[in-house]
C-alpha cells in the first residue's frame, strides 16, 4: 500500500484507506515511553536507546497499516523491548502476497489456530491474542469478532483446557450472562423509562436490546438505519440487519430480515423521536439509529458512530440504571448463542441465527454437541439454585390433598389435560397456572403424576409457538426454571 506522498504535520492524523473497508486513523508521530518521537510514515524505525529496529517492510503488506496503527497505540503503553516483540508477532502472520482480499480473514484465522496449537511460548500467544482483540475492538478489517469470542478468548495457555465452552462460561464479565445476571438485566430493561435517559444512555439501551433480542454484533448495530425498521400488514415488526459474515464478499450490502419484539421496535422509534427533539425538525429514515452525538455541544450529526462509541454508550446505560456487573453487546451475543445451544437447538439453526455463513466458528461449542448442550444445561440449572433451593409446597396423593383450593390442570403428552395437583390456599390467586404453581408454597403436587413430562410438554409448546430464537428468553423466566428444577427433583425421587 502506498504511503502518503507528503510529509504530514505532527499534529495531523493520518487516514489510511484499506481496500474497500472503512477508514481507520492513527497518529503517525507518537511519542514512546522513552520520550522518542516516532515517525511511522517511514518504512523502518529504530527505537532508542535500545537500538531495536521495527521494519514495516517485513510485515505482510496486507497488515502493514494494522501494524503501524498498533505501534502508534502501543508506544504510549509498552516499553521499546515490548514493541519490538509485538513487531515480531506481526511478522508471524505470514499472509501470501497473491491471496484474494476476501480470503485474508480466513487465512489469518488459520495462522492463529496453528500458532495457538504450536510449541511457541505462552507470552507470544498472549501477545498475538491481545493484538487480535485490539483489531476487533477497533473495527480493523480482516479481524473477526466471533473468532476472538468463541476461540481465542476461550484458550488457557499451557494447559489442555480452555478450548471449549466450559472456560467461556466461567469467565466473569466476559462470558455469557449468568442466569442471575440475565434476570436482573431483563428486569431492569422492563422497568426503565426511556424518556428519563440521556441521549447516550438511550442509545446504549437500544444497542443492548438489539444484542439481546437478535444477538447482533457491534458493527451490525452501528450500520442500522431507521429505514431498516419495518412493519408488515399483519403487524409484525422486522429489522433489516446487515449480514456481516458473508464469506467471499467484498461489500457489506447483504441483509437479512429478522422479526423483532414490539418493545425493540418501540425503542428504535423513540430514538428517532429523541433526535427530532434535539434538532427541532423531522429527520429522514436514512439516519443511523445510533448517530454521532456530542453531548457537551448538544450537537447531533448524521453519521454512524465508531465501535469504541458503542462501548461507551452501553456503559453509560449500565451506570445510569445501576447494574453492578458488566453488560456489553458481545456478552449478550454470547448469551444469545449459549442459550440456544443449551436448549439443544440444531447447529445449522444456531449458525443461521448467529449470522454465520458457515459453521466453523461454532466448532468450539459443538465439538461434542450433546456433551456441550448437557454441560450448558447443567450450568443453567445450577445457577437457578437461588430461585428454588427447596421445594416449598407438598407432594401428596390425591386422597390426601386438602381440597381447600381448586384443582390444577396442565397439558401432558398429546396435549391431554392432567390434574397435576391442588391449590392449598383459599385466597384468590393472580398467578398463571400451571406454570407459576411449581414455584408456589401452596402447591400440593400429586405424586402419581409424571411432572417431568408435563414440564417438557410446556417447554415444547413454547418452542413451537414462539420459535427457538424467542423461546430461549421465555424459558429463562424464573417460573420455567423453578418448574424444571421441581420436575428434575421429583424425577430423581428427592421430593
Amino acid at each position: 500500500m502506498a504511503m502518503p506522498t507528503k510529509k504530514l504535520d505532527k499534529n495531523e492524523i493520518m487516514l489510511v484507506q484499506i481496500d474497500q473497508h472503512p477508514q481507520f486513523s492513527y497518529d503517525p508521530y507518537p511519542v514512546s515511553q522513552s520520550g522518542q518521537q516516532l515517525d511511522l510514515t517511514q518504512s523502518k524505525i529504530v527505537l532508542e536507546p535500545e537500538r531495536e529496529t521495527i521494519s514495516f517492510d517485513k510485515i505482510p503488506h496486507q497488515l502493514r497499516e494494522h501494524t503501524r496503527a498498533w505501534i502508534s497505540y502501543a508506544s504510549h503503553i509498552y516499553s521499546n523491548y515490548a514493541l519490538h516483540s509485538h513487531h515480531e508477532c506481526w511478522r508471524l502472520l505470514s499472509i501470501p502476497d497473491d491471496i484474494a482480499a476476501e480470503d485474508i480473514a480466513e487465512k489469518i484465522q488459520e495462522i492463529y489456530r496453528e500458532l495457538m496449537s504450536s510449541e511457541r511460548s505462552a507470552s507470544t500467544k498472549s501477545i498475538l491474542r491481545m493484538m487480535y482483540k485490539w483489531c476487533v475492538e477497533e473495527g480493523h478489517p480482516y479481524f473477526d469478532e466471533d473468532f476472538y469470542d468463541y476461540y481465542l478468548d476461550s484458550i488457557k495457555f499451557g494447559t489442555d483446557e480452555g478450548k471449549g465452552l466450559d472456560v467461556i462460561m466461567e469467565i466473569p464479565d466476559r462470558g455469557p450472562l449468568t442466569i442471575k445476571e440475565e434476570r436482573i438485566f431483563i428486569s431492569t430493561l422492563n422497568s426503565v423509562l426511556p424518556e428519563t435517559l440521556t441521549t447516550h444512555e438511550l442509545q446504549g439501551l437500544v444497542s443492548l436490546k438489539c444484542a439481546q433480542v437478535l444477538g447482533m454484533r457491534n458493527i451490525q448495530v452501528m450500520r442500522l438505519k431507521f429505514s431498516d425498521l419495518q412493519i408488515s400488514d399483519k403487524g409484525v415488526h422486522t429489522l433489516k440487519v446487515l449480514r456481516a459474515k458473508q464469506r467471499g464478499r467484498t461489500n457489506n450490502n447483504v441483509y437479512k430480515i429478522r422479526p423483532i419484539t414490539k418493545t425493540l421496535a418501540k425503542l428504535i422509534s423513540s430514538m428517532k423521536s429523541r433526535y427530532e427533539d434535539i434538532l427541532g425538525t423531522k429527520i429522514t429514515d436514512d439516519w443511523p439509529v445510533i448517530s454521532e452525538y456530542y453531548s457537551l455541544r448538544d450537537e447531533l450529526v448524521k453519521q454512524q458512530v465508531k465501535i469504541t462509541k458503542i462501548t461507551y454508550i452501553t456503559n453509560q446505560f449500565r451506570m445510569a440504571v445501576g447494574l453492578d456487573f458488566k453488560v456489553t453487546n458481545r456478552r449478550l451475543r454470547k448469551t444469545f448463542c449459549s442459550r440456544l445451544i443449551a436448549k439443544g437447538t440444531p447447529m445449522t439453526v444456531v449458525a443461521e441465527l448467529m449470522d454465520h455463513s458457515d459453521l466453523q466458528q461454532l466448532d468450539v461449542y459443538y465439538r461434542q454437541s450433546h456433551n456441550v448442550a448437557k454441560k450448558l444445561d447443567d450450568i443453567l440449572r445450577s445457577q437457578a439454585i437461588d430461585i428454588i433451593d427447596v421445594f416449598a409446597g407438598k407432594v401428596v396423593t390425591p386422597d390426601y390433598a386438602s381440597q381447600r383450593g381448586q384443582g390444577i390442570f396442565a397439558p401432558s403428552k398429546n396435549l391431554n389435560l392432567v390434574k397435576i395437583g391442588s391449590c392449598g390456599s383459599t385466597t384468590p390467586c393472580s398467578l398463571q397456572p400451571p406454570l407459576s404453581c411449581y414455584n408456589c408454597s401452596s402447591l400440593e403436587a400429586f405424586e402419581d403424576v409424571d411432572h417431568k413430562e408435563v414440564v417438557d410438554t410446556m417447554v415444547e409448546e413454547i418452542k413451537e409457538v414462539f420459535g427457538d430464537a424467542h423461546a430461549i428468553n421465555i424459558l429463562q423466566h424464573k417460573d420455567f426454571l423453578a418448574a424444571r428444577k421441581f420436575a428434575d427433583m421429583f424425577d430423581r425421587g428427592e421430593l
